[in-house]
């Protein structure tokens, strides 16, 4: 092909050719002009190289045609030892035509993210006062200004920071993490770390599709990091204690949340529970928070072997929340199982009373013996709570004894009531008031993800409305009004919480309000001999679906989820 001869327009060349001539003047010994991604690069750049000599960190959005309906695309890598079954979110990525409506809606404008150094420290502060503690992977507070984070990293910190105050707009924010975080990038702890805290806030913030690709993206990359592996801490955290810490504890948050959200989306398994797990085991909260001046070296082998001990054996809090998971990941392989065997799930139930059993004084309660509320340990029961309501709740006779049951497509997926399907409904309807005291403690920190385990609490109170005789209505009543109260508070920072609470509230009403519910035309209540109006409303818990899906696609996926989520 010729080349243009810069003749005057037309050229000789579209002259020639009979095409329209449009000439651009070369820009040849100009500065390139700087585009948006040119100036978050910049700033990422100059931010890490000299984070003490500027005063203001930059994203450049304007002009931007940014689309965070969009999930961040997952790289394609295959774990070593991945299941058939396991949890595969790279799927995840939709156009945004067919996104849900809860995705996202971009804002951004045509003014650039402005941080002044006194703005980044308040949403350090913020992100270290209220949401480090529920997942603690980066160092210590007193060593976050000297570690040498990443623009990216940094960047999450901020976003996350900004649901405590309504001095930022978070929307802005979360725009700049996506400019930061949407390339693909080399994989790294601290890249992972971001994608981790990223996923675990858009799941706050009700964007799900884009927080399991999210997930995907920062499971894959820690299965290919092999922070699973022993040597870890010492491959990426040096000789620095502290590191050494941080790379354990951000390996064990890997499984515990995409373990806790494959129960949430009922998935059957997940890739971090197919790997081996040779990894170290966290210390307790206080020693990592002081410094953690000598590395501990604690296995789960040590750990098993607690049951069968003379002497007593001390383990961190972090570690029966990663228990926890454990179990409640052999719930979801028996939730998958076409036939349930009686021994199978008397197994389990074993290994969940087990494990309460065998928790030594001071973590026999999610309050220390300082009196505060234990984070860890109030995951961790609240985690066992969960794995106690999945492995009974579907098996009791708690929906067969409401009226319209036959009408909840969920329910036909579960089986007839069994001589000991009574059994199993006591045994959730405890897990589900255990749920509700944790609720009731005086906690200004609560996990985003507590906001799942107060869902299940209340549909199994709910329900329990229906078995039980008038008497115990009250009860009911009002463990189901603290759940939701719990929910009320969360929502102010989390709108996954206003979410759920909205469909709570209208199965609630129905039920302890039958006669108000009729009058404002939301629902047509039947008459029940408990007195209790369980109505068409109740049909909403599919919305809350806790039985195994009758084939891989059926079922939308809780929160809303698009089915197109998880591969069939």
């Amino acid at each position: 092909m010729r080349r243009c001869d810069s003749t005057t327009p037309p050229c000789t060349r579209c002259t020639n050719e009979s095409l329209l001539c449009s000439y651009t003047p070369s820009r040849r010994g100009y500065r390139r002009r700087k585009t948006p991604w040119d100036s978050a690069k910049t700033t990422s750049a100059q931010k890490t190289s000299r984070h003490d000599e500027i005063s203001t960190s930059t994203f450049e959005l304007g002009g931007m045609d940014l689309n965070p309906s969009l999930p961040l695309k997952p790289g394609r890598v295959t774990p070593p030892g991945q299941s058939e079954s396991g949890i595969d979110l790279a799927g995840a990525a939709v156009s945004s035509a067919e996104a849900p409506i809860d995705t996202p809606q971009t804002s951004a404008s045509n003014r650039p993210v402005e941080l002044t150094r006194q703005e980044e420290e308040r949403l350090v502060h913020l992100y270290y006062t209220h949401f480090h503690a529920t997942a603690p992977i980066l160092v210590p507070r007193k060593r976050y200004a000297t570690q040498a984070y990443p623009a990216h990293l940094r960047a999450v910190v901020h976003f996350i920071g900004s649901h405590y105050t309504p001095a930022f707009d978070s929307n802005l924010l979360h725009d700049a993490v996506e400019v930061l975080l949407s390339p693909p990038q080399e994989p790294t702890l601290h890249t992972m770390q971001a994608l981790l805290l990223l996923s675990v806030t858009q799941h706050a913030r009700a964007y799900h599709v884009n927080a399991l690709a999210t997930l995907s993206r920062a499971t894959e990359m820690a299965i290919e990091l092999k922070l699973n592996a022993q040597d870890a801490p010492v491959r990426y955290g040096g000789l620095d204690p502290l590191l050494q810490e941080s790379v354990k504890r951000t390996w064990w948050e890997v499984y515990c949340i995409e373990g806790y959200l494959a129960a949430v989306h009922r998935q059957p398994s997940f890739r971090c529970n197919a790997v081996s797990l040779e990894a170290l085991l966290p210390c307790e909260e206080n020693a990592y928070r002081d410094g953690l001046e000598e590395s501990q070296s604690i296995t789960l082998e040590q750990y098993d072997a607690r049951f069968f001990v003379d002497h007593s054996v001390a383990f961190s809090s972090a570690c029966y929340r990663i228990e926890a998971i454990r179990i409640l990941a052999r719930v979801l392989a028996l939730t998958a199982a076409t036939v349930d065997g009686p021994d199978d799930i008397q197994s389990v139930d074993n290994a969940i009373v087990a494990w309460k059993l065998h928790l030594p004084d001071n973590k026999a309660t999610a309050i220390d013996r300082c009196g505060d509320v234990d984070q860890m340990m109030l995951q961790a029961f609240a985690f066992m709570h969960t794995a106690t309501v999945f492995l009974h709740f579907p098996r009791s006779e708690l929906l067969l004894r409401v009226p319209t049951a036959a009408d909840i497509e969920c329910a036909s997926a579960m089986v007839p009531a069994s001589p000991t399907s009574a059994q199993h409904a006591t045994k959730a309807i405890v897990a589900s008031k255990e749920l509700s005291d944790l609720a009731a403690l005086p906690v200004n920190k609560h996990s985003p993800l507590f906001t799942c385990a107060l869902v299940f609490g209340c549909i199994v109170q709910l329900s329990a409305c229906s078995a039980h005789a008038h008497s115990c209505i009250v009860q009911h009543r009002d463990r189901v009004a603290l759940m939701t109260g719990a929910l009320k508070s969360l929502r102010r920072h989390w709108p996954v919480a206003g979410q759920a609470l909205r469909k709570l509230n209208t199965i609630a009403s129905g039920i302890f309000n039958p006669a108000q519910s009729k009058q404002s035309g939301t629902s047509s209540p039947t008459t029940h001999d408990s007195g209790i109006g369980m109505d068409a409303t109740m049909g909403d818990l599919c919305w809350f679906d806790l039985f195994p899906p009758r084939n891989g696609t059926d079922d939308f996926a809780m929160f809303g989820a698009a089915p197109e989520v998880w591969p069939s």
